[in-house]
Order: structure tokens, then sequence, then C-alpha cells
């Protein structure tokens, strides 16, 4: 395809493209992505034209799950920007799942691509303080996709009980590739939520302070505040294979705001949601 070497993309990928091409054959039949098949085939660079095809996996997923969704829609037409995908579940409920995809960090990755260049190998560790600002950095994007940096909403601008709000990540490539379902659970519910070893001081997206927390607790928590009460789940996809760029399918680790959704209904969703991008194991 044409957009992928237009988009400056290096290294191999022909092997990958009839993953791709079927993709977009079954996307176009539903008449329902336009505008993300076009998206797609402007892209002018790596990150546009990666993230075009996140979103037409996940379309792909669940259009051949049976589930059709909407791309690009607004909660509310006076406010707020445009959400990537929605879809009316069984349940009655109107779910929103807003997608962003994150790379490695530029230190890494330009390591690794001088690496590749010399030797066509490379070495990287990284310690629990570098796995420590790759969780922050996953939070961060979160939180952007959400509000601006003083708060003011941005995507999720409703508190319609009858919708559900999630943001989707693509962490496949945090941590040099070793983001595991521990990590998914320190970006929503912090230290808590995993083991003694696997904790890296971090205070979680849905976590709720208490009055004995710091005030650089406080403070964090305060800015997640926004988040807490818009935002009712939190999912996180893999791809497999996961080297792949192109051809790739996903799975997902979902983590609910539980202070914004009862059992009942997060457990009819996740199975709905489970039909097209299957849970990750542990």
């Amino acid at each position: 395809m044409a957009v992928i070497t237009k988009s400056g993309w290096k290294g191999a990928w022909e092997e990958q493209i009839e993953g791709l091409l079927s993709k977009i054959r079954l996307l176009e039949t539903k008449g329902r992505y336009r505008k993300l098949l076009t998206s797609l085939s402007a892209a002018n660079d790596r990150n546009n034209l990666l993230a075009s095809v996140l979103e037409a996996t996940i379309a792909f997923q669940f259009e051949s799950a049976g589930i059709e969704l909407k791309y690009e829609i607004r909660q509310d037409p006076d406010k707020g920007g445009s959400i990537d995908f929605c879809w009316k579940t069984a349940t009655g409920r109107t779910a929103y799942i807003e997608v962003r995809l994150l790379q490695q960090d530029r230190a890494t990755a330009d390591s690794i691509a001088d690496q590749l260049q010399i030797a066509n190998a490379y070495r990287i560790a990284k310690n629990g303080q570098d796995e420590m600002q790759d969780i922050v950095r996953v939070q961060r994007a979160i939180l952007e996709k959400v509000q601006k940096a003083e708060g003011v909403p941005t995507k999720f601008v409703t508190t319609n009980p009858n919708e559900i709000n999630i943001v989707a990540v693509d962490a496949s490539q945090i941590i040099l590739g070793a983001f595991d379902t521990d990590d998914c659970k320190l970006v929503a519910l912090g230290d808590p939520a995993v083991n003694s070893v696997c904790r890296r001081g971090i205070f979680g997206l849905f976590q709720e302070p208490i009055p004995v927390d710091p005030e650089f607790i406080q403070s964090r928590a305060q800015s997640f505040s926004h988040l807490r009460t818009t935002l009712h789940g939190l999912m996180f996809l893999f791809r497999r294979p996961q080297m792949d760029s192109f051809r790739y399918s996903l799975s997902q680790f979902l983590i609910w705001n539980r202070a914004l959704i009862d059992e009942r209904t997060a457990e009819a969703i996740s199975n709905e949601i489970e039909v097209a991008l299957p849970m990750r194991s542990e």
C-alpha cells in the first residue's frame, strides 16, 4: 500500500499487508467507516498511520462479532470533541470508547533504532524507577483524553446514567513490551491493587484518597477528580502478534470504576466486549 511508504515507514511490512487489507475490505462493506478509511489512506506519518490501523482493527473485530459501531460521534453536539466509537449495549446503555495508541518513549525508541542500525540487534533494560515513569506516562495519556491540563473536560462531557464512558489504550510497547495486567491495575487502581513486589509508588486514576494521605497524594487525587466522576472504565489493549504493526488482532484487560458502575452492569458489558475483544489472561 502506498500509504505505508508515504508515511515514512521503515522495515519489512509486505507480508502483513493482506491482514490489513482484509480489515479494510470488511469495513468498506459496512458504509459507516468512510471517515476512518479516509484518515488511514491519507496518513502521512508513522504515528497517524498506526493510530488509524489501531482504530480499524478495533472496528473490524467488533463488526466481525456482529456489533455495529458508530464512528466519531459527540455526546453533546454543543460541546466537547468527538469520541471514536459507540454502540448500544444489550443493557440498553450506550457505551463510548475513546482510543489512544502509546508507543515507546522517545529515548528508548531512539536507543533501539541506533543499536539496530549498528548491529541488527539491541539490548536495553528498565528498572523499577523506569517502569514507574512509564506507568505515569500511561496515566498522563489517559488524562489527556478526558481533560485539559486545568481540568476542563474535552471528550466525555455528560453524566447521563444511560451512557458508559471508556478509554482504551494500546500499551503493547510500553515497558519494552512487558506491560502486563499488574501494570494495568497500577494505572487504574494504584499500589494497593497489586502485590508488594509489583508496587511502584503509584496512585491510581480510580483510586480514592484517604485523609491520612500526604499532601502530594491529595493534590494528585484532586487532579484525577474529574476523570473519577466521568470515566466508567479503562480498557488496556494488547496485540497478537505483539510486534506486528498491521495484521495483528487485539485482546483486552478491562478495569471498571466501581464508584460509577454496578457489578451487574459491568459484567454484562464486559461479556459483550469480550465477544469482539477477548479478555487477556493474567
